[in-house]
């Protein structure tokens, strides 16, 4: 009221000063005597008066007034099974380095990036010269030492050998036998087999690089089952115990959703303050889907209230620390402002409402801020099909 007063005291002045104007150019300023007569001067203080009697008189009865149009709706009560979505990304069940437990030269690398391999299957080998003299070294002495054992052994049997001599042979053989196990053994190492089915992801070196022993040659990943990571919020990790099902679903695979069965949670909160929470996901499903690739993460829950009420976030505001909404009374077309408790969000713009609302309640959803208690209002009217943006 106070605003629009002031802009009328503005106008009229405007209007008074373009009447000073022209009254100066067409009548001297000296009427009835000299510079700054008395006439001009009480001509002017009377057009003064009237003018801001005019701008401070009250508003004539039937002026209409400026009713503000609002939209409504309901809020809507919420199943007792609710679910929310979070971001998550495919993993391959498992990822190892394959390694040689030899050092020595490569000899022959016989897979690529991308390759399937079958478990057991061959993937490089080191150049065996080395380990193959090693081990015909260690069979020569063993096999003298066999034959002195053996020896010995039938002396002893017959007790015609010393006790002590025949206990350093059983030690003798024993100890060659134990260096041409594994004189054979590294000469098996040198062969390099897939431990399970997978793709090779990566290939690290090239034939004729030499290698020490531990060092990764390639990268295997098992696909046999794929696993999906997700971050929960502190807030919803607590309710784990009342998550029921688990499913996902790919954006460049519309339509389509996929079970996922839980498998582990990480107790403790990374940097971010988020839980990594893990899921197992058959490839079977569908045979597009990939390590690597993104999908949303829905999980269902049992609603602690059982059946909550929904209602859009632009229907609410704060005032002296309260959450608050305004009602709509049809009877009237009159708002009332009403004080709610909320919960948790629940995506969508939706929020949780512990009390203050009936599922019969008519609730401003948009123009909430220009209103005041008890003003009257008008409905928007709903755009239909046929009238895209109200032109008709």
């Amino acid at each position: 009221m106070v605003r629009r007063t002031v802009r009328q005291v503005s106008v009229h002045i405007l209007m008074l000063v373009r009447v000073v104007r022209n009254f100066r150019r067409s009548v001297p300023w000296g009427v009835g005597g000299g510079k700054g007569s008395l006439p001009g001067r009480r001509i002017i203080v009377v057009l003064l008066a009237v003018v801001f009697m005019m701008s401070c008189a009250p508003k004539k009865e039937g002026q209409p007034e400026i009713i503000h149009k609002v939209k409504v709706a309901r809020p809507v009560k919420e199943s007792a099974i609710s679910g929310r979505s979070f971001p998550g990304i495919i993993r391959e069940s498992a990822e190892v380095n394959l390694a040689f437990r030899v050092a020595g030269p490569i000899k022959k690398i016989y897979v690529r990036e991308g390759d399937y391999v079958s478990k057991g299957a061959l993937v490089a080998l080191i150049d065996p010269r080395d380990y193959e003299i090693q081990a015909g070294v260690y069979e020569a002495q063993y096999s003298q030492m066999k034959g002195e054992y053996d020896r010995l052994t039938e002396l002893n049997s017959r007790k015609s050998v010393a006790d002590n001599d025949y206990e350093k042979a059983v030690a003798g053989e024993k100890m060659l036998r134990m260096q041409l196990q594994n004189a054979r053994d590294q000469l098996n190492d040198t062969r390099l087999y897939a431990p399970f089915s997978g793709f090779i992801q990566s290939v690290k070196y090239e034939e004729g690089e030499m290698v020490n022993t531990g060092m990764a040659i390639a990268t295997l990943i098992d696909v046999k089952s794929f696993l999906v990571e997700v971050d929960l919020p502190s807030a919803f990790f607590m309710r784990k115990e009342d998550f029921a099902e688990f499913s996902c679903s790919q954006a460049m695979i519309p339509g389509e959703s996929y079970p996922l069965q839980l498998v582990n949670y990480q107790m403790k909160a990374n940097n971010s303050q988020l839980y990594r929470t893990t899921f197992r996901l058959d490839p079977k499903v569908n045979p597009k889907l990939a390590p690597g690739m993104t999908v949303s993460v829905k999980i269902s829950y049992q609603n602690e209230l059982g059946n909550p009420l929904l209602l859009p976030l632009s229907a609410l505001f704060r005032e002296e620390g309260k959450s608050c909404v305004w009602k709509f009374d049809p009877s009237s077309s009159t708002v009332k402002k009403q004080i709610v408790t909320t919960g948790d969000l629940m995506g969508e713009g939706m929020i949780t409402i512990l009390s203050g609302l009936t599922e019969q309640d008519e609730v401003i959803v948009a123009g909430i801020h220009a209103l005041h208690d008890g003003e009257q209002v008008t409905l928007l009217q709903e755009t239909t099909e046929t009238n895209v943006g109200g032109l008709l």
